[in-house]
Parts: C-alpha cells; sequence; structure tokens
C-alpha cells in the first residue's frame, strides 16, 4: 500500500506537539460489512500497535504499521486511526473502499502534517528496523550525507539535458541558500573573485567563481567558454590559471647564395617560379627570382585552434543535493 496521509485531530495536536506523543503507539482499522456503509455505521474491526514512529528526513512525522497479510477480514476499510492509549483518535486518515481479503496488506506508511527534528525516532515496537523504515529513515539520512560528500565533483556527460543533482559549469547565476553547499564549495577552491573582476576578462577567468550580487548569488566557472582541457598544474603554473593555445618553438635554416633553382625543399618547405637554370646576378640585380615557403599543413593538421583528438561533452558540476 503506498504512503497515506492524516489529518490530526484536534486532541491529536495537543498530544503530537507535547511529549505525550510517545503515547500514539496503535492503530485501528475502521470499516462494515458492505462497501457502500453510511459513516454512521463504520466501526473499529482491528487494532494493532505500530511498528515505529518517526520524523523523516523532512521533518514529517511518519507512522509506520504493518496490516496483517495473512488474515483475511469479512469488513471493508475505510479509515485509519492512530490512537493513544486511551483509544481516542490523535490521526484520522481515509481511505479508498478495500476489501481486505488474505493476501492484501503489508506495511503502510501514513503521514501526519506535524514538524519534528528530522530523524528522531518517537516511537519503536521492537528492536528490529522495517523495511520503510530503512528506506525512509537510515537510507534517506545515509543518502544526504553521501549526496553531500559528491558536492564539487565534475564530470562529462554525453546528454546535455538537465540531470538531477547536476548543474552546468556554464558561468550561470546559483543562489547561496538554494545551493549552500556549492557555495561552501566555491569558497574552499581558492578561485572565487570578485564579480567585476570575473566579467573583466571571461576568457582568463574562466575556472573561477564569481560573487555574484555580494550577497544573494554567486556565478559558475564556464570551462566550455574556451573548449578547455584540464590537467594536473605544473610546476610554475597558478591553480586555476587559464593557459591560451601555444605549441612548441619550430626553428629552421635556409640557405642562400648561388644556388640551382631545382634543389628540392624538404618537409614544410617548398619553392616556386623554380627552373633548370641556375641563380645569377647581373649588374641590374639578380635574376630567376624565386621563393621559399613555410606550410606546416603540407605536414600536419591544421585549425583556428591547437587541439589533441577530441570528443566534446558537457560539462556539469555536482550541487551535493538532489
Amino acid at each position: 500500500m503506498s504512503t497515506l496521509q492524516g489529518t490530526p485531530t484536534q486532541h491529536g495536536i495537543s498530544i503530537l506537539k507535547s511529549n505525550l506523543k510517545q503515547t500514539a503507539k496503535k492503530f485501528q482499522l475502521i470499516g462494515a460489512l458492505t462497501h457502500n456503509a453510511p459513516s454512521a455505521s463504520l466501526s473499529v474491526f482491528h487494532t494493532d500497535t505500530i511498528e515505529t514512529s518517526y520524523y523523516d528526513d523532512n521533518g514529517v512525522l511518519t507512522f509506520v504499521f504493518n496490516l496483517p497479510i495473512e488474515t483475511h477480514f469479512n469488513e471493508y476499510l475505510y479509515q485509519i486511526k492512530i490512537v493513544d492509549t486511551s483509544d481516542q483518535s490523535i490521526v484520522d486518515c481515509q481511505t479508498p473502499v478495500i476489501a481486505l481479503a488474505k493476501g492484501i496488506g503489508g506495511m503502510v506508511t501514513l503521514k501526519a502534517a506535524v514538524s519534528g527534528q528530522a530523524g528522531q525516532v518517537i516511537f519503536k515496537h521492537n528492536q528490529y528496523v522495517t523495511e520503510t523504515e530503512l528506506l525512509g529513515l537510515h537510507f534517506s539520512k545515509l543518502k544526504k550525507e553521501l549526496l553531500a560528500l559528491r558536492c564539487g565533483e565534475i564530470e562529462h556527460f554525453d546528454d546535455p539535458n538537465p540531470r538531477a543533482g547536476w548543474v552546468d559549469l556554464d558561468g550561470g547565476i546559483l543562489s547561496r541558500a538554494t545551493d549552500s553547499l556549492l557555495w561552501a564549495h566555491a569558497q574552499r577552491t581558492g578561485l572565487l573573485i570578485s564579480q567585476a573582476t570575473k566579467d573583466s576578462d571571461k576568457k582568463k577567468y574562466a575556472a573561477y567563481w564569481g560573487t555574484g550580487d555580494g550577497s544573494t548569488t554567486f556565478t559558475r566557472p564556464n570551462p566550455h567558454l574556451v573548449g578547455a582541457y584540464t590537467r594536473a598544474t605544473p610546476a610554475g603554473v597558478a591553480h586555476g590559471e587559464y593557459q591560451g593555445d601555444a605549441i612548441r618553438d619550430i626553428q629552421g635554416t635556409i640557405p642562400f647564395g648561388l644556388l640551382r633553382k631545382n634543389e628540392n625543399p624538404q618537409g614544410s618547405f617548398y619553392g616556386t617560379n623554380r627552373s633548370s637554370q641556375e641563380y645569377g646576378i647581373t649588374s641590374a640585380g639578380y635574376y630567376n627570382e624565386g621563393r621559399v615557403h613555410f606550410d606546416v599543413s603540407r605536414v600536419v593538421p591544421t585549425a583556428s585552434e591547437n587541439r589533441p583528438h577530441s570528443i566534446n561533452y558537457a560539462a556539469k558540476i555536482h550541487r551535493g543535493w538532489m
């Protein structure tokens, strides 16, 4: 049975907001022998002890109890009540009209609109942990802690669409309140600068976080701006520093003098206006002029940027929550 939503009674509100909330230990099944019975004819046909009650990870009061799956009830279920030790109703929950035949039942989770400290256990019937309690209380807390540990992780995704728990590294604005974990991470990186500085040279400061409006927002890095390749910071380079594209120096020499024009340049050098004649000098100057050209594209692929073999994906950072 899915999670049900209950409504505290006036008596229940006073109980649940006091130390007497531990007295909410039982549940009752309310129903009748027909599926269309008037409200006045409804009565209690089963009472049992709840397994546990606690405030979930959102601070909502949660009751977990077991409907006996091996019991065949003749009555139709209309309501479920959480009651105190005096059988006074604390929480009422209207349910769909259900015939509780043998095989129908199992763990039921009922939430009431009463808030408290997330993770606090109010009542526990036995030492065993139910599956619902394990998932709703213990695992949810562990999940929250594990997600917080992932805050600041950067990954590349072949799917550029929004993904729960992740935000694009596109230089956009975030709320310091909503993304408090990521804001704390930004402050730890050593790469947080004033927004004015970041905006003054977006390429130079592509790896930096910006302070946003100075009070409620901050901005993300934007490696997409430069199509950045990241590496471990080498000696002599600042952490987070942007480096423009560069290649190692290429040097060469071309001897000149009284050369024959049919000599063949090698590699990236080539000649034009070549003939089998020799270079010569007259009183008017040189004759049979030729040219030597340098063109790297004759040897290697070239483009408007330096890059290795590349596949371009979306860069995202984990927010520490989902």
